[in-house]
């Protein structure tokens, strides 16, 4: 969930190399996106009775050329990076009572091993570099109890993890690429809490449900360090669960405190809707998630504020036309941009990490620049007295101050074979402004590279291919995805620093039995 802070192998390799000779694939059926909106503790539940188990292998190696992250020209440099993943899941669920309708779940979900096992940048010494800070060998996800008394009530507890709408601020890290989305994503991590979600329903002719949770946060893109969060919340879900329309809101109070006593409370507004129109020949889809931030920090503080009011709003729509052969898609996302950090106002909305958009611009390009800030920040030749809280600078990937539109096309042309791509462009909801460069300026906003404001960020074109299939009763899908990113007037700095075009790409993997 986005902060109010200036925010947040052997095996597998061993996996990739049975990939490389495995005999070629039988096409599976193209499948269908699985429904966005997934509350824990909701009564409907597709687990199958029972005891049922998944094991997903997935590796993705990317790489993009080098770019300055400066105005001295600091050049930086994804070296080829393979980023793995091996998780397991087990689920036993058992019914009794009249027509079933007592049911207890048992849910187990583990990454045994996640991470960086080779390449990754050595630049800033790793100070929140993308593909170098974040990675966690191991990370339990789930390990909780689950019980339904029909739709009267449904109780779970344990460890789990949290995903809402789009993804938007409440991701699970488990929503990537699916047939017919055309989607640039590799998710890793992903928000997990320990605590209790109370529900009723459904009721309503199966139309209505209410939840209330209660937690301590385990992980998320906010949490640094030793960081502690706990949050409390309050929703409704009106509309059947993949059904063709769905609405809801979501409400969240967090209270985060840091190892020195920095606190930051705020209240979170999320609201979520669903259209969707199944028609003979295609199917049209249309989602829109939208959340409002508020409340106060004292990260970051200055000798004018001690305490800064938060007040962060995004919004993501999400258009898709889909057919049998082919389809189109549209995202836009708007997240408020803060051009000015000594006004004792906290503006800039962090969409999370794990909301995909585009394949460098977010995940490479802006985390690097964002890394390197700190670092020159804490430079004492530069500053005698740097600013405090600067690891919260870093976007870690996440999507900020930005009005981007990226239209897509997938095509496929036989069944488990689809070819996709799209053109992102990112535009500056604010002044594009880098937090030490436009001090040094004397407060006006400057971009990373010491440039002036500009409304154009970016354009990225990008592209790839996916076949999927059956293996030896298991499910395989290989993939090869690129880009190139034209950096516009909010990415350049003076005479010329920073035009020339940035590429990337990356081969990814999956095998799931």
């Amino acid at each position: 969930m986005p902060h109010p802070s200036l925010s947040r192998r052997a095996a597998t390799l061993c996996g990739l190399a049975l990939l490389l000779v495995a005999p070629p694939l039988q096409a599976a059926p193209p499948g269908r996106p699985a429904p966005e909106v997934r509350i824990v503790g909701e009564p409907a539940d597709a687990t199958p009775l029972g005891l049922a188990a998944r094991v997903r292998a997935h590796a993705s190696l990317l790489g993009a050329s080098s770019f300055p992250t400066d105005p001295t020209g600091t050049p930086y440099a994804l070296d080829p990076t393979l980023d793995t993943q091996f998780r397991f899941r087990a689920d036993y669920r058992h019914a009794w009572g009249a027509d079933g309708r007592y049911i207890l779940t048992l849910s187990y979900e583990h990454d045994l091993m996640s991470g960086v096992v080779l390449g990754g940048p050595a630049a800033f010494d790793g100070v929140a570099a993308p593909y170098t800070a974040d990675a966690e060998k191991s990370a339990l996800r789930v390990a909780s109890a689950r019980m339904s008394l029909g739709n009267a009530l449904t109780l779970t507890a344990g460890a789990f993890t949290s995903h809402w709408g789009l993804g938007l601020i409440a991701n699970d890290g488990a929503h990537g690429w699916t047939p017919g989305s055309a989607r640039f994503s590799d998710p890793r991590g992903g928000d997990r809490v320990l605590g209790a979600v109370l529900a009723t329903g459904p009721h309503l002719d199966g139309e209505l449900l209410v939840f209330t949770a209660l937690e301590s946060v385990l992980a998320d893109d906010v949490l640094i360090g030793d960081d502690t969060a706990w949050q409390a919340i309050l929703g409704a879900l009106v509309g059947p669960q993949g059904g063709p329309w769905q609405a809801g809101l979501y409400g969240v109070y967090r209270a985060q405190e840091t190892t020195t006593g920095k606190r930051t409370t705020v209240g979170v507004v999320d609201v979520y809707g669903k259209l969707e129109d199944e028609g003979a020949d295609f199917t049209l889809r249309a989602e829109l998630e939208a959340a409002l931030i508020a409340g106060t920090t004292d990260l970051a503080p200055t000798a004018d504020h001690p305490q800064h009011d938060v007040l962060q709003g995004g919004v993501a729509l999400r258009l898709a036309l889909e057919a049998s052969h082919g389809g189109v898609a549209l995202d836009v996302l708007f997240a408020s941009g803060d051009p000015a950090y000594d006004d004792g106002k906290q503006t800039g909305f962090k969409a999370d990490r794990n909301f995909d958009l585009g394949l460098l611009f977010n995940d490479v390009v802006l985390a690097a620049r964002t890394a390197r800030t700190p670092v020159r920040a804490d430079d004492p030749e530069l500053a005698a007295f740097p600013a405090e809280d600067l690891d919260r600078l870093p976007t870690r990937g996440s999507a900020t101050n930005t009005v981007s539109f990226f239209p897509r096309g997938w095509w496929r042309p036989v069944a488990g074979l689809e070819l996709y791509g799209g053109v992102l462009i990112a535009l500056s909801a604010s002044n594009e402004s880098d937090a030490f460069n436009a001090r040094l300026a004397g407060g006006s906003p400057h971009n990373a590279l010491g440039g002036g404001p500009a409304t154009l960020v970016a354009t990225e074109l990008d592209a790839g291919i996916r076949t999927s299939g059956l293996l030896w009763g298991t499910r395989l899908v290989l993939g090869l995805e690129g880009g190139v990113l034209l950096p516009g007037g909010g990415l350049t700095g003076p005479d010329g620093l920073g035009e020339d075009p940035i590429y990337g790409g990356r081969v990814l993997a999956t095998w799931e039995l």
